[in-house]
């Protein structure tokens, strides 16, 4: 996984500086048809976006991590649920790029413009798989649970639980183009990534050969 730092220091989100105390981390769809993760950075470092402001972009063409926000910054990436609570004071808000050749015709629901549905599946399978990892990284850095209750969670069901705006990503990205993925699945594809990583960190190196 490659990270780029490209925090957007003109936004007024940044320039609010608030923090939060991190309890969990949610996965978005940007909900257009454009796999550049560098679009968005380059559209949204401004002071006049003041629409939506997230702490990384995937992007769909190469995997790579845009990180927008550091990562204890309150964002503005989920808006307020019908509890008139905010996952934005709680979680970290991830998007993940989607695939150029899908047009949007409504709502959540999109049409090909293309005919390579082979590609359009590459993208949503790169994005999701640097998913499963930033969020293993993420889980072990703040010491989350990636099987805890409400602690990973899709902007849908941030909705569902009263936290989020009424979205519907990125599940429905994932069942228009037959992934087979769900949040379950991720959830523990997230947790079988954090063992491999703790089990990383905690063996011992391959001792060198001895030599007389």
């Amino acid at each position: 996984m490659k990270r780029i730092e490209s925090i957007l220091t003109r936004h007024p989100c940044y320039a609010a500086g608030r923090t939060i105390a991190i309890k969990g981390l949610m996965l978005h769809s940007v909900g257009c048809s454009q796999p550049s993760a560098s679009v968005f950075v380059r559209e949204w470092n401004n002071p006049g976006y003041e629409r939506a402001c997230v702490h990384a972009f995937i992007d769909g063409s190469t995997g790579d991590v845009y990180q927008t926000l550091p990562w204890d910054y309150r964002g503005w990436h989920c808006g307020t649920g019908t509890s008139g609570q905010s996952a934005n004071n709680t979680h970290i808000g991830i998007e993940m790029c989607e695939p150029a050749c899908i047009a949007y015709t409504g709502g959540t629901s999109f049409t090909f413009v293309c005919t390579d549905l082979p590609a359009a599946k590459a993208v949503a399978k790169r994005t999701y798989e640097t998913a499963v990892e930033l969020f293993a990284v993420l889980c072990r850095r703040y010491g989350l649970d990636p099987l805890g209750d409400g602690v990973i969670l899709s902007h849908t069901e941030g909705y569902s639980r009263g936290v989020a705006s009424n979205h519907s990503d990125p599940e429905h990205l994932w069942n228009q183009l037959g992934m087979g993925y769900t949040m379950d699945g991720f959830r523990m594809a997230v947790q079988a990534a954090a063992e491999r990583e703790n089990a990383a960190a905690v063996s011992p190196p391959e001792s060198s050969p001895h030599r007389n």
